[in-house]
């Protein structure tokens, strides 16, 4: 079935919460027959037989599956009767409050450098609604598995299939906020406290947020890049491109869109207090809860991809326009190496750094490992924010479990580093 006749797949909500951020809800239609980019908006007493719920979160390249979670997976938290903060996004895990004594040490870790480098992972964009891999309530979890370079590469289809995805996707991965640890970080940066900021991250919240010279390790999914020529591009101009090549597709997902605002919209006024509507109680079936209280909300992948019915089939991806090679995000897949220019230099900053503070990593993938066995080769003292087990625990000269927004955003604001280091 050509692209341009998706079969419904879900209706994708946005609302704000406290601080602006955005989270997002999405109920997943199951497929039927004869759907085609001519035909009318299903009528909401077939759309309601056809809901299913799952998991959604935006992945950290800004794609969306429409899967189940395992019943099994359990957030940790919960398993350890913490409550979810209403405030908390659904991919960010609970934990308690840091501990005045581990702020104080990580004050102290930052205060005392003489050059930091700080790198950032999965972790630190949870708050913004970005799934990390690894976590209780990550992307592996769905049994998802990130396509590869290799994979890519190897036919026409297979990028037919990753460009209509991720093109379904980038309306609302390219919209997600910043939290309070890309703020509290670039604040820290901005007064001369962080000399260094690399990130695995490729969703470029960093730089929203006011960050500086951030080096992504791992690429980003802002960019488009010719595996022909090299050349470069901005991906906004190629989504709009995408869209006027494929006119079916997004029809169709401006739909979803307009949809997802409506639902959202009834589910609010079913929620007042002594609403009897019938339409509003239809509505908010549309909304499942589960027994720990959770809306069950839609599951984005990391790589920011939406899993469609029949995907790429009939999508079409130009080429590269200066010489007809394949076009493919800036990021380095699985099964992909990170460029040879910048390997070499986040290896020399990470040798020649005092201290670094990982942030919302576990480490597992190497290219960000190396870096905190480089730093404390060079004799730096290492301090790991995280949740969760990570892969340099051992080494570490302190590990910190706490959420990343909470523990930088106190950061940033201890007297400490309040004033810039060059006055210090």
């Amino acid at each position: 079935m050509p692209l341009g006749k998706w079969q419904p797949f879900s209706r994708c909500l946005l609302s704000h919460g406290k601080k602006g951020y955005k989270t997002a809800q999405c109920c997943i239609l199951q497929p039927h027959r004869a759907f085609s980019s001519a035909d009318s908006v299903q009528t909401a007493d077939d759309d309601l037989r056809r809901v299913e719920f799952s998991q959604d979160r935006i992945g950290s390249d800004g794609s969306l599956i429409t899967g189940t979670l395992p019943g099994k997976q359990e957030h940790a938290a919960q398993q350890e009767g913490r409550a979810r903060p209403a405030a908390l996004s659904p991919t960010a895990p609970v934990l308690p409050p840091i501990s005045e004594h581990e702020l104080q040490q990580l004050v102290d870790t930052i205060a005392d450098s003489r050059r930091l480098v700080v790198l950032t992972g999965a972790g630190c964009s949870t708050e913004s609604s970005v799934p990390d891999y690894r976590g209780p309530q990550g992307a592996y979890s769905t049994g998802f598995k990130p396509i590869t370079h290799q994979q890519f590469m190897a036919s026409a289809e297979a990028q037919k299939r990753y460009w209509a995805r991720s093109f379904a996707g980038w309306h609302e991965f390219s919209d997600i906020h910043p939290n309070a640890a890309h703020e509290g970080l670039a604040r820290l940066q901005q007064r001369g406290w962080v000399d260094a900021l690399i990130t695995q991250n490729v969703d470029r919240l960093h730089s929203k947020a006011g960050a500086t010279d951030v080096i992504e390790l791992h690429g980003t999914t802002h960019r488009v890049i010719c595996m022909g020529c090299g050349e470069t591009s901005p991906r906004q101009p190629f989504q709009d491109l995408l869209a006027e090549l494929n006119p079916g597709a997004a029809d169709y997902v401006q739909r979803l869109i307009r949809a997802g605002h409506d639902a959202e919209a009834a589910r609010q006024r079913s929620l007042r207090v002594g609403s009897t509507s019938v339409e509003e109680a239809r509505q908010a079936q549309l909304f499942k809860r589960r027994p720990d209280g959770d809306v069950e909300i839609p599951v984005r992948r990391p790589d920011g991809d939406v899993e469609l019915q029949d995907a790429g089939k009939g999508f079409i991806v130009p080429p590269c326009p200066s010489c007809g090679g394949i076009l493919k995000p800036d990021v380095v897949f699985f099964g992909d190496g990170v460029p040879a220019e910048r390997s070499k230099r986040v290896l020399a900053l990470a040798h020649e750094c005092d201290a670094m503070l990982v942030v919302g990593s576990s480490l597992m993938v190497y290219s960000a490992f190396r870096l905190a066995k480089a730093a404390k080769t060079g004799d730096g003292r290492l301090a790991i924010l995280s949740a969760g087990p990570t892969r340099a625990d051992a080494m570490a000269d302190l590990k910190v479990e706490a959420l990343a927004g909470e523990a930088l955003s106190r950061i940033a604001s201890h007297p400490a580093l309040l004033i810039p280091k060059t006055a210090v």
